[in-house]
């Protein structure tokens, strides 16, 4: 018998794709604002950061510019590694900061010891194992100290969706292309109706072409309620602090707590 197919989401090569094509200061602008809404400058200065699934490093970059004194990001994609230490010659020469290969799972993960804030945006959901990603990530938190995650919320087209990013990995390339072009308009017009927003302008993350291959290929993909995920987290010691609603019914929830 042959090898089993893999069926999971090449994320790192989208970011690096995205990171050559697209990133430039004003998406740091970007990013710097965001993380100011989300965690606030005074939070973020002069902390230990780390950005579990740093993607294309902008966030663990932007974090490093917004003042923190250590930055760490790490991703299981050799590409979003690759992609983060290139931005970060581009964007933030002279910032220290440190870049690994990791998965959340490794059995030396803990090693990195404990941070101030842990951030992790959009990317737990798609390990394969949300709860245990969430429960490894927070171990990593230091007391009295942020942990910061944006989850998948549940939805009724969620199952949906499933079946789709599942279909789309299992297909050869010249259909993942199709299956793009089909959704892209598709996704820019329920986003414009859903929330009344110009959909090309987006608060973070990458380009809205960039997103939508995100979006359709994203597999692994989990997702949970907004009590589920405050229930699960609260009952490890932390309290939700700050909770924000994602502008469209499947997109992330987003979470702040604070260990206890």
């Amino acid at each position: 018998m042959g090898e089993k197919k893999n069926i999971a989401f090449n994320f790192g090569a989208n970011w690096q794709r995205f990171s050559e094509s697209s990133l430039d200061n004003r998406k740091f602008e970007v990013a710097l604002n965001s993380l100011d809404q989300l965690i606030g400058r005074e939070r973020i200065e002069g902390s230990t950061f780390l950005d579990i699934g740093c993607g294309s490093g902008i966030f663990a970059i932007a974090a490093s510019l917004s003042g923190a004194q250590k930055v760490i990001g790490i991703d299981i994609s050799k590409e979003s590694i690759a992609a983060s230490i290139d931005n970060k010659g581009r964007f933030a020469n002279g910032k220290h900061m440190d870049f690994f290969h990791k998965s959340i799972f490794d059995d030396d993960i803990l090693q990195l010891g404990k941070f101030d804030i842990v951030y992790s945006w959009g990317v737990l959901h798609h390990t394969g194992n949300v709860w245990k990603a969430i429960d490894i990530a927070s171990k990593l938190v230091a007391p009295h100290s942020l942990f910061v995650i944006a989850i998948y919320n549940k939805h009724w087209s969620s199952a949906l969706w499933k079946v789709i990013k599942y279909f789309y990995n299992a297909m050869p390339k010249f259909v993942r292309w199709l299956m793009i072009w089909i959704f892209y308009p598709i996704i820019a017009m329920a986003k414009l109706i859903v929330t009344r927003k110009n959909p090309f302008k987006k608060r973070r993350g990458m380009s809205f072409y960039h997103d939508v291959i995100d979006w359709v290929g994203g597999y692994p993909y989990e997702y949970a309620t907004r009590e589920e995920i405050i229930n699960h987290v609260e009952k490890t010691g932390f309290k939700c602090i700050k909770f924000v609603k994602p502008p469209v019914p499947i997109g992330c929830n987003e979470f702040v707590f604070l260990k206890i």
